[in-house]
């Protein structure tokens, strides 16, 4: 692992915390990854080949298209896994039965008899929270792509999953596939993934990923950097592009319009082997 370069931290950001990352894995992609880390100044590190990366993302159990899982069992399948990473036990069929909108407990029961059958699961009878993985399961979802001024684009492959990092599983972090040049000059570049911890606060300096609601329509998301200007009584989201205008925003549009949805915690980009 070496540092190929920096990317400077604003001058009114005073935050000196680094996020270290003892390792990662690429995505099976037939590409290595690179990483950058958010809190305070920012590294690129060197990762494993591809093909370490595809022998490990074997290793971790990670279900791909070749199981024919279904898409119902796969959402099920994932949402134990994040289940069990967050409350550090497994769900009970209800509360699977309530995640997913299945009202009925037997055709949750169901499910998880398919998934028991290709190897995913265990379950201990007369036991609620008796499900147990077969095998460890890495890795944040990815949730879609993210362009400025677009809608999000929800991806409807639950499969698909950036392993981050153990320090990054948790919170409910997701990953956002970049399209678009505005945040460049902040090294995040088009087609890299963005790490996002889900709150509705920041601090002055933070990228986050902020969406303009509009009555009865998906709201119009991006990606910029957030300054509060109370000189001004405005916010300003600020790309990361000399070529591009910053957004300004009122401060009452602001607090009826917009919504942040969460910041950058960290960046992977991918690059041909």
């Amino acid at each position: 692992m070496f540092p190929l370069f920096q990317v400077p931290t604003p001058k009114n950001d005073t935050r000196k915390n680094i996020l270290k990352i003892r390792s990662t894995k690429s995505l099976n992609y037939g590409t290595t990854c690179a990483i950058i880390s958010l809190k305070g100044r920012s590294i690129f590190c060197s990762l494993a080949t591809t093909k370490q990366a595809e022998t490990e993302r074997r290793e971790t159990g990670a279900m791909s298209s070749s199981d024919q899982t279904t898409d119902i069992q796969q959402r099920m399948y994932n949402f134990i896994v994040n289940y069990m990473k967050t409350e550090k036990m497994p769900p009970t069929n209800r509360e699977i039965g309530r995640e997913l909108k299945i009202a009925s407990t037997g055709h949750v029961d169901y499910h998880l008899t398919m998934l028991e059958k290709k190897g995913l699961i265990t379950r201990q009878p007369k036991k609620s929270r008796g499900i147990k993985l077969t095998k460890p399961v890495t890795g944040i979802p990815i949730w879609g792509s993210i362009a400025a001024g677009q809608p999000l684009e929800i991806s409807t492959d639950p499969d698909q999953l950036l392993d981050a990092g153990r320090e990054l599983e948790h919170d409910g972090a997701y990953a956002l596939i970049v399209k678009g040049r505005s945040m460049i000059e902040d090294h995040i570049c088009d087609g890299d993934y963005v790490v996002i911890k889900p709150q509705d606060t920041c601090n002055n300096g933070d990228i986050v990923v902020a969406v303009h609601l509009h009555e009865g329509m998906s709201g119009s998301a991006t990606l910029k950097r957030f300054f509060q200007e109370k000189d001004h009584d405005q916010v300003r989201l600020q790309p990361a592009n000399s070529e591009l205008d910053p957004i300004l925003i009122p401060k009452s549009e602001w607090d009826e319009e917009w919504q942040v949805q969460g910041k950058v915690v960290a960046i992977f980009r991918r690059h041909a082997a």
